[in-house]
């Protein structure tokens, strides 16, 4: 009976959940790993992390370059996360001057995600050339209150098979690629290449109340995906501007892209966007970019963008009680769906019921958790009539299952 109870308290103790900390100002990799005696390197905490495991970085700026190659379990990921309040900045090579030799080594400037079942949270990304890359078939990852702003390429990139991921509460800004004057530098991107071992993005990724401005082209891209893309409470504002007068520039400037879809054998690009706002990007709130996939929009907003708020041809794409205001016309042919939007009852004064068209608050930092004060920005006001109640009733069990689900 004694053995027994000696080989079971071994088990627990050898399965438990352990949690370590990584300090590159008082670290030293040789250290075990806890608050008095932290890590150095990110390196090191992934070299000995297991499932269930919380990785704790303490304050300071940590390089990029690191290959999360490990994976967590279903019910016990491993989490990478800043200790408490603290301040943690991941940093790369770019420099502030935007003269990069793009032959150089990418992975020296990349935070490279290939495992499944990790959770990143609250720290900061920066001077990147590909901000965080998703990709080999990672899945079931959280992304969650993260800051990642001025790479060469994007903030975020989902491709090569990586699956079922969710970017939760999290900016993707100033993004600008100098070599190519602003042509490749979206916010947040789910892509494709044929040279990728699977030339698709695939199913279940999923960005939450996210934000991307003042990128040199997009805010969030869908080029080539491959599989739906779902957006929910996102923003995307002043993309496609020439802030960093470079000379040549050359961004498109759309909110949100949702195309084109995929060339390579796997064209099932059929993304849902809901209540998210585009506005003060210099071409569209909302572009299909060419996808022949049907594609389903439901209470979106547009609001000044330059271009047109709205432009879907081509197949049977649901746009459902979306809002355009102040933006150049939309595009849309007699193959598009469409039921109570703002064009569809043109003699109804949908300005007037905009509790405010100043966007400052929304704008503002996020609270600690990762939470956004819109103080009304674009929104409706309580006594509004545009929502059709019937219409309201018929999609919005579907909407708020599907957020439910993906938050779970």
């Amino acid at each position: 009976m004694k053995k027994f109870l000696l080989l079971l308290i071994c088990s627990i103790y050898l399965n438990a959940n352990e949690i370590y900390f990584v300090s590159i100002k008082k670290g030293k990799d040789s250290n075990s790993g806890t608050l008095k005696r932290p890590f150095k390197t990110i390196k090191k905490a992934i070299s000995v992390a297991k499932a269930g495991d919380t990785i704790n970085i303490r304050a300071g700026v940590y390089p990029f370059g690191n290959r999360f190659n490990l994976n967590g379990a279903k019910n016990n990921p491993i989490t990478f996360q800043a200790y408490r309040d603290e301040k943690v900045i991941f940093k790369g090579p770019y420099p502030k001057s935007k003269v990069y030799n793009i032959n150089q080594n990418h992975a020296k400037g990349t935070f490279l995600v290939k495992g499944s079942y990790l959770i990143f949270k609250n720290f900061e990304l920066q001077d990147g050339i590909n901000g965080i890359y998703i990709k080999s078939n990672a899945s079931h990852n959280i992304f969650e209150n993260l800051s990642i702003h001025d790479n060469y390429y994007s903030s975020l990139i989902i491709a090569d098979g990586a699956w079922d991921n969710k970017i939760i509460n999290c900016d993707a800004y100033h993004n600008f690629d100098s070599n190519t004057h602003g042509e490749n530098s979206d916010g947040f991107v789910v892509t494709a290449h044929r040279t990728d071992k699977t030339p698709y993005a695939g199913k279940g990724n999923i960005f939450i109340n996210c934000r991307s401005w003042e990128n040199g082209d997009d805010g969030f891209d869908c080029w080539n995906a491959g599989n739906p893309v779902t957006f929910i409470n996102c923003i995307s504002y002043d993309n496609g501007y020439d802030h960093w007068h470079k000379g040549g520039f050359k961004g498109n400037g759309n909110g949100f892209k949702l195309g084109i879809h995929n060339r390579y054998g796997h064209p099932q690009d059929a993304h849902v966007v809901i209540n998210c706002k585009a506005w003060g990007n210099s071409s569209r709130g909302f572009d299909y970019n060419d996808n022949e996939v049907a594609m389903t929009l439901f209470r979106n907003i547009s609001y000044n963008n330059k271009n047109s708020g709205f432009k879907f041809l081509k197949t049977n794409h649901n746009l459902i009680q979306n809002i355009n205001i102040k933006s150049a016309r939309n595009y849309l042919d007699n193959h598009v769906y469409q039921e109570n939007n703002s064009w569809n009852n043109p003699s109804y004064p949908i300005e007037d019921d905009i509790i405010s068209f100043d966007d400052s608050s929304i704008k503002a930092k996020r609270d600690k958790d990762g939470n956004i004060n819109s103080n009304g920005f674009l929104e409706l006001k309580p006594n509004s009539r545009f929502y059709d109640k019937k219409i309201t009733q018929k999609y919005q069990d579907l909407m708020d299952l599907m957020l439910k689900f993906h938050k779970n």
